[in-house]
Formats: structure tokens, sequence, C-alpha cells
């Protein structure tokens, strides 16, 4: 295993990959850190939900430069987003925005299903999830279109993967969706936790025997601690845009999935993350971040983290690309 300081020094030949979740509506953290626009990006026309113009405006050949990125992009039809708004958005204006976007990786238009939603209810959300499929894979390269695939149990996953033989028999990449309450708590240390870890490398199992082949990423995995477990239950890939919502609640990620606050905060559960300690601080120093290299010693790196939304994000973001390094 590495170390915690040598966890910051970035290696290469990684089997692993995190992309990392930027909105197009919001502060682009690549402007300022350009040694960030080579990691592997994910945007989402969940944008559009909030912005409709913004499917003729933002989701063209020109989202690449919008973002500021060179490295991969992978596109998500926002279909998570969807849902929690109770917003609509049509095969048809997501099979023109696949069209448009010059993206490596296009995430086919799913319906999540949630485990209060009665089996009626799941069962009429696979079905539009699958014929989504049958469009999307007409419309478009299905060489860099994903399928996502379902199920609030084993045997609903099974069959959301035969589901999916029957659209592309042998996909490149395939998504596993609507892990996120279960990916919260295999972050955990109890057996509530123990139990959530077997789920998931039981379901990944299941995905690698119906798709030997392919790329598996995971949607919406979070932390370095719940990315590292994805990694270690046997994901390829996974997106994340953890890095920014802590940064916007004022934490940084450290090695091993801690997160801190650097600076005291006026909260109201003040106590919910832990300050700096004098390990934490000894281990920062070391970091090889573009935010903490440019900030130079321990004190303008923790002014620097301190003050600044931007450079906790890029930290952050650092971070979470170097568990490409160490999955487990």
């Amino acid at each position: 295993m590495i170390s915690d300081h040598a966890f910051f020094n970035r290696g290469s030949g990684c089997r692993y990959r995190v992309w990392l979740g930027q909105s197009a509506r919001t502060t682009i953290v690549t402007e300022s850190y350009p040694e960030l626009q080579k990691a592997h990006w994910m945007a989402s026309l969940g944008d559009a939900v909030h912005r409709p113009r913004m499917l003729r405006t933002v989701f063209t050949p020109g989202l690449r430069n919008r973002l500021s990125i060179t490295g991969p992009l992978m596109l998500d039809s926002g279909g998570f987003t969807i849902m929690m708004r109770n917003a609509h958005l049509t095969a048809r204006e997501v099979a023109a925005a696949f069209r448009a976007v010059e993206a490596d990786v296009l995430v086919s238009l799913d319906h999540p299903p949630l485990y209060s939603d009665a089996p009626d209810v799941r069962l009429r959300k696979h079905q539009r999830t699958l014929e989504n499929l049958q469009y999307l894979s007409e419309q478009i390269d299905h060489r860099r279109l994903a399928p996502v695939v379902h199920g609030i149990s084993l045997e609903e996953v099974e069959e959301s993967c035969t589901a999916v033989r029957t659209v592309l028999p042998d996909p490149r990449w395939v998504c596993l969706g609507g892990l996120v309450p279960l990916l919260r708590r295999s972050g955990r240390r109890d057996d509530k936790a123990a139990a959530a870890r077997q789920t998931l490398r039981v379901t990944i199992r299941l995905l690698r025997r119906a798709f030997p082949t392919s790329m598996l990423h995971i949607l919406g995995v979070g932390s370095p601690r719940t990315i590292s477990i994805a990694f270690a239950s046997g994901a390829n890939s996974v997106d994340s845009i953890g890095w920014r919502r802590a940064a916007g609640f004022g934490t940084i990620f450290l090695p091993g999935g801690t997160e801190r606050f650097v600076a005291g905060r006026s909260r109201k559960r003040a106590k919910s993350r832990k300050l700096l300690d004098e390990y934490d601080l000894e281990v920062l120093s070391c970091c090889e971040c573009p935010a903490c290299e440019r900030a130079g010693n321990l004190a303008g790196r923790v002014s620097s983290l301190g003050n600044s939304y931007l450079a906790r994000a890029a930290h952050n973001a650092w971070v979470l690309v170097a568990v490409e390094d160490r999955p487990g």
C-alpha cells in the first residue's frame, strides 16, 4: 500500500479512471488551473433541465472549449437530474445533443428506479430506458453509446442486463446506475456497510459475467473512499462531482477519504467535519496538486485553500484523480 505522503506523487499506467463531473453552468476550474485540462471529464445534459436553451447554445461542438478541457469527455444524458426535478428531455433531444457534442462516451437516457417505486412503476421505467437505448443506438455511433443497467435487486439487475444485450450484445461501455445510497453506506465502518460492500461486489460480478469485454462504469460516486471501494469491487471507471461539492462546503479531501475543514466555519453542524490536525498538515505539505504547488509553503497552502473555492476544487479534483493510482 502506498503511504499517505506518496499518495500525492502521481504515477502513470493507471488501470482505473475517475471522470470529474463539471457543470457547464458553474465556475470552470480548468480555466484557472490548466494542469487539470487533460484529466477525464464528464458533462451532463442535466444542465439543460435547468436552462433548456443550453441544448442549442452549449451542447455543441464547442463544449470542450467552454469547459476548457483537452482530455477525454463523457456526456451523461441527465436521467438522474430529470428524475429529481420531475422534468423531461426526449430521446430525440438527447440524440441531437449526442450528435453535436464530440464526446468520447455517451451515457444513454435512463429512467432510474427508486426503492420506493411500486413494481409496476419500476417495470415501466426499465421499459422506457430500454426504448431509449434502442432509439439512440439507431441514431448515433453505438461504439460511443453506454447503456445503463439498473435494479433494486440482483434479479432486476440481471433482467436489465439481459434486456440491454438484446439491443447492444457487446457494448464498449456499460454503466451501473442507482447506487449512490449503497455507495454511501459502504463507506462506513459497521455491519450495514459491510453488507453494502458485499452487495456491490456481487452486483459488479454479475455485470462482469453479462458483459465480459465491456468497460464497467459506476455512475454518481462521491468521495475518495467510495471511489476506492468501487475500484476494489471491480469497476473500471467512476464519475464524481464530490470534489466540487466538498469545495463549496469549505472542505478538502486527504488520502484515504478523509475530509477536513481548512478553517473554522460557523455552521449549524460545526463539527460535521474535523479541522486539519498536525498529521493532516504534514500530509498537505507534500501535496503536488497545482493549487498547493502554486501556493508554495504550508502556510501559503492553508491560506489559499481556506480562502479560495477554486483552490479547494483544484486540490480535491487532483486527489480524486490520484485514486486511480491507489484503487483500494
